[in-house]
């Protein structure tokens, strides 16, 4: 990984400081962060989104270990996407990572974001619905969403939280559980007639898909 570790935790580090990512040891955040990796398995040449970037993570990390990976931090607060850009100026990819600032729901609707992406991470967007929905707009037929879940939970609770007929609706097939602890939700974007989603914001937040 390159640039220089410090320089990475230096930014995680400031992130902290100004509550853009949560508390605990920022290499158990790094590590956490390249299992996500893991299960995503970007691959060279393609585009990756971070939905709802907030501190840079797992978005930084992910950057920082496929350098041959384009990746877009998005997130709805102006002042964290004012510190991404600046983070990744100081880690020297501004030229493949870039920043998507605004609401999910409705950037998923423009055309440089509207199934653009090979895939999409997330960590702590929001409950597995809202997840599904505005990535819905984001990813290309065939790609990839690759969601952190809690940690602790049951095999059977985390099935349950990605309900069959609701990622169906959404054009989604959910291809399984990866890894131990942290565990990733792993799903495939399928072509869909219903090419409407997501809907506005508010709308999924009342009435989720599930």
């Amino acid at each position: 990984m390159s640039p220089a570790p410090e320089l990475l935790l230096d930014q995680l580090a400031r992130a902290q400081r100004l509550g853009y990512l949560g508390t605990g040891d920022l290499l158990a955040h790094i590590e956490h962060a390249r299992a996500h990796c893991s299960a995503a398995r970007p691959e060279p040449g393609q585009r990756w989104c971070d939905l709802g970037s907030g501190g840079g993570v797992p978005g930084l990390v992910m950057a920082l270990e496929r350098p041959h990976v384009e990746f877009a931090l998005l997130d709805r607060s102006e002042r964290r996407t004012e510190f991404l850009a600046d983070a990744i100026r100081r880690l020297g990819i501004s030229n493949r990572v870039r920043i998507a600032d605004g609401d999910a729901a409705q950037l998923a609707h423009q055309p440089e974001h509207r199934h653009a992406y090979d895939g999409v991470v997330s960590r702590a967007f929001g409950p597995p619905a809202a997840v599904a929905e505005c990535s819905n707009g984001l990813v290309r037929p065939g790609g990839r969403l690759v969601v952190s879940e809690p940690p602790h939970l049951s095999t059977c609770d985390r099935l349950a939280r990605w309900p069959f007929d609701g990622l169906a609706e959404l054009g989604w097939e959910f291809d399984g559980l990866s890894g131990g602890e942290p565990t990733f939700a792993v799903l495939t974007r399928q072509p869909s007639h219903l090419d409407v989603y997501p809907r506005a914001w508010k709308q999924i937040r009342k009435q989720p898909i599930f």
